[in-house]
């Protein structure tokens, strides 16, 4: 018992009031609480990988919006589209499709 007293009498000379102040509000920023910096650090972790998935939706929005636009306005690229994905045909015509 006297050994620990001694530890913690060593311990105490070489503490102020101002490290365990200090001490306390780093154990209270980095654990405790409901903002605390690790999970601040999560959170901006999830928001960058979000805008970056927003970014990849929009460019896909826009190529599929090129897409619908060119086919209202064009009858040619309609029937592409309808024969090379859809593999209709016209009446009286054969179609054969190549398995590579």
């Amino acid at each position: 018992m006297k050994r620990i007293f001694k530890i913690f009498q060593q311990v105490k000379s070489k503490l102020n009031k101002y490290w365990v102040a200090f001490g306390l509000f780093v154990i209270f920023t980095f654990f405790l609480g409901d903002s605390t910096i690790y999970k601040r650090i999560i959170y901006d972790q999830q928001i960058n990988q979000l805008e970056k998935e927003i970014d990849i939706f929009t460019k896909q929005k826009e190529e599929n919006q090129q897409k619908l636009d060119a086919l209202r306005s064009d009858n040619e690229s309609l029937e592409r589209l309808a024969r090379e994905q859809y593999q209709m045909i016209r009446p009286n015509e054969e179609l054969f499709i190549i398995k590579e």
